[in-house]
């Protein structure tokens, strides 16, 4: 019971975790993520995003692991740390696409031409 307990209280936030930007309808309804998966960032991501930033100190063994696999000193190895990895990867992905919108493309040369 102990140890549940302890479970439990990692990467506890009171905040739901929310990518508008790059999973506009959420992160169940993108594809990119199993149930389980989409609902552990929806409950953890906060804790997840600030202690990969720096603005929450761990809070036990499992968070001071994340902060290290965040830190690049370690692989990933549990869920969290694996979830966020995944995260990470659709999140970079996202921002590295190529779009060929005409319509997009035109208004990025209008606008570098007022320049």
């Amino acid at each position: 019971m102990e140890l549940e307990t302890k479970f439990h209280d990692c990467f506890r936030t009171d905040k739901r975790f929310e990518d508008k930007v790059h999973f506009p309808y959420g992160f169940l309804k993108s594809g990119e993520f199993t149930i389980e998966q989409a609902g552990l960032l929806d409950l953890k991501g906060n804790a997840y995003q600030e202690l990969a930033t720096g603005l929450r100190k761990p809070r036990g063994e499992a968070e001071r692991e994340f902060v290290a696999f965040c830190s690049g000193k370690k692989q990933a190895e549990t869920v969290h740390e694996r979830l966020w990895q995944r995260y990470q990867s659709k999140v970079t992905a996202a921002s590295n696409t190529v779009s060929f919108n005409k319509k997009r493309l035109s208004q990025s040369v209008l606008s570098e031409e007022e320049m």
